[in-house]
């Protein structure tokens, strides 16, 4: 926060030159310490220019805009409002004081002009310099004391603007420190998830699509919380193997396929589709396997099998039916609770709004969608279910 406040002529450097004549001289009075000093000549007074200058003091006593507050104590804003006008009362008192001082200076050029001269004794004109030359150095020790004004009201400013960005920062800390102590929301669109059920791994998985994985690239997935990485082994069949290095558990992803075999990006080390590590560079060979699981591809997909037990031999054909085609092959991640997935496949309903730029395009609404359940089909065929 940066407040400027400007005191115009404070330090008296203000247009004081007076008109030049062509037959000018000087004459000074001296009393005590304190000078003054007369320029008069055939011209005399004040130059035309003034006019321009003295717009300078034409302002408005800021005394009427005094903000009022309520209360014993005020906050920052109300405090830099304060403080605001306190430099604009000191800046309005000096202009004014500069401009006593301009008068009596006007004044001065009047008593010691030769044509008042003839209508004014000497006795008459010391006088009244004198009198000039006091009210001149009240004038001055006025904008000694408006000085200093502004001077303090500046440190004020100063001291309430330290005080403000203070306030600020220790708001701003408790506002970083409230939000990082609130409970980071999450996706929710199934009610709490569930642990997973030991059984659900004791699956085939389709994971990636046999197009989408060429000899040298790699393909990393997560099935049930776990990192693992794919590749195409020597002989062109698919691996899926732990996407973590026996070495430095450096993740495998990050390197490259070499000779069909994957490659760690920290030391090198090379691991086949089994999982065996069977390049060591700078080492002597040891005997080090990373875990890999039963990978099968088929139709187009390729599968792995997760679970402990043994996997089974077959796997469902996923070929379309007679007269239909695949249309396009896509990979969506969609954190939602497995059962909801479910659901929305087996909901024909809502193909012919939703999928109107894939499978379902000019598909027609159909007037009726039966939902076909178990009770529903022993009813169909007459088997009663007690």
């Amino acid at each position: 926060m940066t407040v400027i406040a400007t005191a115009a002529a404070i330090s008296l450097s203000l247009p004081f030159s007076f008109c030049r004549s062509t037959k000018s001289y000087t004459r000074k009075f001296v009393k005590g310490s304190f000078g003054v000093f007369a320029v008069y000549g055939e011209e005399g007074g004040i130059p035309d220019k003034k006019d321009s200058w003295l717009a300078l003091f034409n302002v408005e006593e800021p005394r009427t805009k005094v903000p009022q507050s309520k209360g014993k104590f005020l906050d920052a804003n109300q405090a830099v409002e304060v403080v605001r006008y306190d430099l604009q009362y000191c800046d309005w008192r000096a202009r004014q004081d500069v401009l006593t001082i301009m008068l009596l200076h006007e004044k001065v050029i009047e008593v010691l002009n030769p044509l008042a001269r003839d209508y004014k004794s000497i006795g008459t004109m010391k006088n009244k310099l004198a009198e000039l030359q006091e009210e001149l150095s009240l004038d001055h020790n006025q904008v000694h004391i408006s000085e200093a004004r502004v001077s303090a009201a500046l440190d004020k400013l100063a001291y309430m603007e330290e005080l403000v960005d203070d306030r600020l920062l220790q708001e701003r800390r408790l506002l970083d420190t409230v939000k990082s102590k609130q409970p980071r929301r999450t996706l929710n669109v199934s009610g709490p998830v569930q642990y997973y059920n030991s059984h659900l791994k004791n699956f085939w998985y389709p994971v990636v699509f046999s197009a989408d994985l060429k000899d040298d690239t790699m393909l990393p997935i997560d099935c049930f919380e776990q990192s693992w990485v794919i590749f195409r082994g020597t002989d062109g069949e698919s691996g899926c193997v732990q996407n973590t290095c026996a070495h430095r558990a450096c993740p495998l992803d990050l390197g490259s396929v070499n000779e069909g075999r994957i490659q760690c990006p920290y030391h090198g080390w090379e691991y086949s589709t089994d999982g065996k590590c069977e390049k060591m560079p700078s080492t002597r060979l040891l005997n080090v396997k990373i875990k890999a699981l039963p990978c099968f591809e088929q139709e187009g997909m390729i599968w792995i099998w997760p679970g402990n037990d043994p996997p089974a031999a077959t796997l469902p054909s996923l070929l379309p039916p007679s007269g239909f085609q695949i249309h396009a092959e896509i990979v969506m991640e969609l954190p939602v609770e497995h059962g909801l997935l479910l659901d929305n496949l087996l909901d024909l309903a809502h193909a012919p709004f939703t999928h109107t730029s894939t499978f379902a395009k000019g598909w027609s609404v159909p007037s009726l969608v039966k939902f076909l359940t178990p009770a529903s089909v022993c009813k169909d065929i007459g088997i009663c279910i007690q």
